[in-house]
């Protein structure tokens, strides 16, 4: 039986990319690194971003955490607004909040989730609201959804579902015994998706709520 649903917020219920591709792009201009295509920027959406920096501009840990104040500058003041909620969200959520509690479970620093969720109207449907540090010292996926557990008291996996739109959301879900369910109209690639092995696909978030019922279904 299902008890609760922990929802990614970038790419899962709002459109986030021209904040956080924006913000990457001025920390990129302020400590004069060099550009990157807007395939490899999309790849910053949903994991923790001192090691997107690392990975994706080559650079150290020292340098990755000044892009990350940089970036901060400019998303604080422009990208956090930079952002929309996907059609389909609210309804999705107001049907689910009636049978499930439910979790905002991301690597965005909670501060920032608080924002964006009270800002966009949509803390009204969720029992909690958890992320990653600022200092990014909590900021693994795996991280979050065991802070969710912890915080809220769940400490049943197999009455818990992950929804998310990248590896790192579906692969944590495993990492902690839960259920998952990725969604395919966010950042992720369909292979990045299907090679982390999710208990079912969402390909619209008006589906969602049909998704979780037929997952109940077969835990009855």
């Amino acid at each position: 039986m299902l008890h609760a649903l922990f929802f990614d917020l970038d790419g899962t219920l709002t459109d986030s990319q021209a904040g956080i591709t924006n913000s990457i792009k001025y920390s990129l201009q302020q400590l004069q690194l060099p550009p990157l295509d807007a395939a490899t920027l999309q790849l910053f959406i949903g994991p923790p971003l001192l090691a997107s920096y690392q990975k994706y501009c080559n650079v150290s840990a020292a340098t990755a955490q000044k892009a990350l104040v940089a970036y901060r500058e400019y998303y604080t003041q422009k990208g956090i607004y930079e952002n929309k909620v996907y059609a389909g969200i609210p309804a999705a959520l107001a049907t689910l909040s009636h049978h499930y509690q439910l979790y905002i479970t991301t690597s965005k620093p909670e501060k920032f989730a608080h924002q964006i969720s009270d800002y966009f109207n949509l803390s009204p449907y969720f029992t909690g609201i958890f992320g990653a540090t600022m200092d990014e010292k909590r900021s693994k996926k795996s991280e979050i959804i065991a802070y969710t557990q912890a915080q809220a008291g769940l400490h049943q996996p197999e009455q818990l579902v992950m929804v998310g739109d990248r590896e790192n959301d579906i692969n944590g879900a495993h990492q902690h015994q839960l259920h998952s369910i990725a969604v395919t109209y966010g950042f992720g690639s369909i292979p990045e998706l299907k090679a982390a092995a999710p208990d079912s696909f969402v390909a619209r978030p008006a589906d969602l709520p049909q998704a979780v019922a037929q997952l109940a279904a077969t835990l009855q």
